[in-house]
């Protein structure tokens, strides 16, 4: 298997606020401003998905922090961003599995399940976070970067 490559300089912290599409997964606009605003805080190099569509492309724009790199295309270079990163942030989605299957901590944002028992069975690992959990994002990240 060939190793996943970028052609970007490599961020401390990788984000991807994607949800695929399911509405259920993602926190409202105030909560992701504030949660990438949390990650600037740290003072690390942050790079953010745009996602995949039109919809979540702006959803990005409005949250992101000055200063922050973006991605705007295709997944795999973005999951090589992953592979580098000392740290990936997002839902639990594509992004995070990546992240767990190359060993990249993680805080993943678990919400929209159907069920506790889906939750369990899916979750990535790594840490887990449900909305009213997103006051320990700066610490954990700081926690994290420096392992």
């Amino acid at each position: 298997v060939a190793p996943l490559r970028s052609s970007e300089s490599p961020a401390d912290i990788t984000v991807s606020l994607g949800v695929g599409e399911n509405d259920s997964k993602r926190l409202d606009d105030t909560q992701e401003r504030d949660l990438l605003r949390a990650l600037a805080d740290t003072g690390a190099s942050i790079l953010v998905d745009k996602g995949g569509s039109a919809e979540e492309r702006e959803r990005v724009e409005r949250a992101l922090v000055p200063g922050m790199r973006t991605h705007d295309g295709a997944f795999a270079p973005f999951a090589a961003q992953i592979a580098t990163s000392k740290l990936f942030v997002g839902y639990d989605s594509a992004g995070g599995h990546v992240a767990s299957a190359c060993g990249v901590p993680l805080i993943s944002i678990a919400k929209g399940f159907v069920s506790e028992r889906m939750a369990a069975r899916w979750r990535p690992d790594g840490m887990v976070l449900n909305e009213s959990e997103l006051a320990q994002v700066p610490e954990l990240a700081r926690r994290l970067l420096n392992t």
